[in-house]
């Protein structure tokens, strides 16, 4: 029976798929844990600052890259057509990135000022770069994964994570300064989606034959949906998660901001590779206990349980040991890390319980309540840190607001998501996921 089962595990290609891409996914997470030790001794508060503040600004712009356009590569039935879709999203990303590059001519002097750091100025004219290329490496990386390219996948997530501490290790021996995070964050960018690119196009024409006025004027009306109801929520969303860095950069500088970017990036370790896990499996039972029951209640208990027990030792750990932590692996400096850590840590798991969870809105078509979510959180966010600095209090009590609040707001919302997984009125749609 086991060798059976062996077996049958051997024969599946949606677990051979999985595994695939856990591998590369894995494999990339542990060259950055491995490497960030290195790195922030290398690099010093201020220059992380930099950087953080510069990838909080193209990772709200580039919500924009593809007006969201990118799901429909995968719904359309013939390749040609998704080809067509695909050139729609690779046109939209190009009229953005020009749209970006003028704004940027005209508006970059500014932005340092606003965000309280003179040193970001220099680095915005590579903004267009990153929203060109990191567009141009989602679409097709879309179009790989509908044509079943997950050893490529997991090799290009791989290459990313590789690139990054190999060039800005290199140049930070020989130069001070954010200039080799910089290249090193922009040789991850810009290497992959061309990897990519040359791989798919072996076999396959993905050339300008495809790019069809007419006819991406009708798939953008035939799609239009996705910019007009994922955009804004996309948005919120992502402003929601860098506000804390525009915030933090305005009123306590940039220097803040690489200690507040190293403590969230070690603490959500676990909500990306955990989380997201555990978030595939709840997302694709649930669904399908949902369509034969009404409910999806068991499951419900089952991914909280198990959650919760997971989160209970990195809590702990952090709670009483982090200021330890952060200043043996990355070095004295980065002490106020893991002092903020303790104050973030319970905002962090809650995180990690309730982020996999959240998928039930979708289940039970109940979209518009996880947008006025993000949207009160966002306000409540904005308004802690502005009164909190405007009062001048230190940014560790912001911060430690900040946190509880959030953690309060997810632990309301967990009970919202529960009371969802009870509920079968909505039972008038199906959800299939596969």
């Amino acid at each position: 029976m086991i060798k059976a089962f062996i077996h049958r595990i051997k024969q599946s290609d949606f677990i051979k798929n999985v595994a695939t891409l856990a591998t590369g996914t894995t494999l990339a997470q542990a060259v950055s844990i491995f490497t960030a030790p290195v790195l922030y001794r290398i690099y010093s508060k201020v220059d992380y600052g930099t950087l953080g503040l510069y990838m909080a600004i193209t990772g709200i712009i580039g919500v924009f890259s593809t007006m969201q356009y990118l799901q429909p590569i995968l719904l359309e039935k013939e390749d040609d057509e998704a080809k067509k879709v695909m050139w729609l999203n690779r046109v939209i990303n190009t009229f953005v990135t020009l749209l970006v590059f003028l704004l940027v001519l005209g508006l970059g002097k500014y932005v340092g000022q606003w965000l309280n750091n003179q040193d970001i100025i220099p680095w915005l004219y590579l903004i267009p770069v990153s929203i060109f290329f990191t567009g141009q490496n989602e679409i097709f990386k879309v179009w790989a994964n509908r044509k079943k390219k997950f050893k490529i996948m997991s090799f290009n997530a791989l290459l990313t994570s590789l690139l990054v501490p190999a060039v800005s290790i290199t140049v930070g021996v020989f130069n001070n300064g954010p200039l080799g995070l910089f290249l090193g964050m922009l040789t991850s960018q810009i290497v992959p989606p061309i990897v990519l690119l040359i791989t798919l196009t072996k076999n396959e024409n993905l050339g300008l034959k495809y790019l069809d006025w007419r006819v991406i004027k009708i798939k953008a009306k035939t799609y239009s949906n996705f910019p007009i109801y994922s955009l804004p929520s996309e948005f919120i969303n992502r402003f929601s998660n860098q506000l804390p860095v525009f915030m933090l950069s305005m009123y306590a500088g940039p220097a803040v901001v690489g200690v507040y970017n190293l403590c969230v990036r070690m603490l959500g370790l676990p909500v990306q590779l955990i989380g997201g896990a555990i978030g595939e499996v709840f997302r694709q039972k649930a669904t399908q206990d949902y369509n034969e029951s009404g409910n999806f209640n068991a499951i419900f208990k089952k991914t909280l349980k198990t959650l919760a027990l997971i989160s209970i030792a990195p809590t702990l750990i952090i709670l009483f040991w982090a200021p330890e932590i952060f200043s043996f692996v990355f070095g004295v400096k980065w002490l106020e890390s893991g002092i903020i850590a303790q104050f973030l840590v319970v905002y962090i798991m809650m995180k990690l319980i309730v982020s996999p969870l959240s998928y039930a809105i979708f289940i039970a078509n109940k979209l518009h309540i996880g947008l006025l979510k993000n949207i009160i959180t966002l306000v409540f966010m904005y308004l802690i840190f502005y009164f909190g600095f405007k009062f001048e209090y230190n940014y560790i009590n912001v911060l430690t607001v900040f946190g509880i609040t959030y953690a309060l707001f997810d632990f309301i919302y967990l009970f919202y998501l529960y009371k969802l997984s009870l509920n079968n009125e909505n039972r008038n749609h199906k959800l299939i996921i596969h």
